[in-house]
This record gives structure tokens, sequence and C-alpha cells, in this order.
């Protein structure tokens, strides 16, 4: 059978249902703690004047599109990250 028919690790089934596993499956983009855009680099130019304003810059993090912290902010104009 298709993967999707499995349960996942979290005991859901079908494992297409479980919204961790979702998460986990998109792609990195990279946020600050302060920020409210997410980047698809690290290296943004606008991460990186957003981060040069800050008086005390939160380091810049790796995370999945699909987690909470990135739905709850925008994509970035300049680097123009995917969407979900």
């Amino acid at each position: 059978m298709a993967d999707e028919l499995h349960t996942c690790k979290h005991g859901i089934y079908p494992s297409t249902a479980c919204s961790s596993c979702k998460a986990q499956s998109m792609p990195t983009v990279y946020i600050s703690g302060g920020g409210m855009k997410y980047h698809a680099t690290p290296s943004c130019p606008a991460l990186a004047e957003g981060q040069s304003k800050a008086a005390n810059p939160e380091p810049i993090l790796p995370v999945s599109l699909g987690s909470e912290v990135a739905q709850s902010r925008k994509p970035c104009k300049t680097c123009r990250p995917p969407r979900v």
C-alpha cells in the first residue's frame, strides 16, 4: 500500500492526517526571534538589515515552513520564500 495509508510515528492514521509529520516534510525557512517575516535563506538582505537594526538581535533559526512559528509570519518580499 502507499505510505499515506500507514500510521505515522505519532500513532495517527492515515499518516497524511498528522500535522506534525506534514510540517516536518515542508521546506526549511529562516526566522529571527523578533521578526515578522520568514525567509528563503539565512543570507537574505532584508533579514540582515532587520538584524542590524535590532538592539539585541536574536539568532537566525531554521524552521519548517509548516511549523506554527512560520505560519504566524508572512513571507519576505525580498527573497520570496515558498508559500504554504
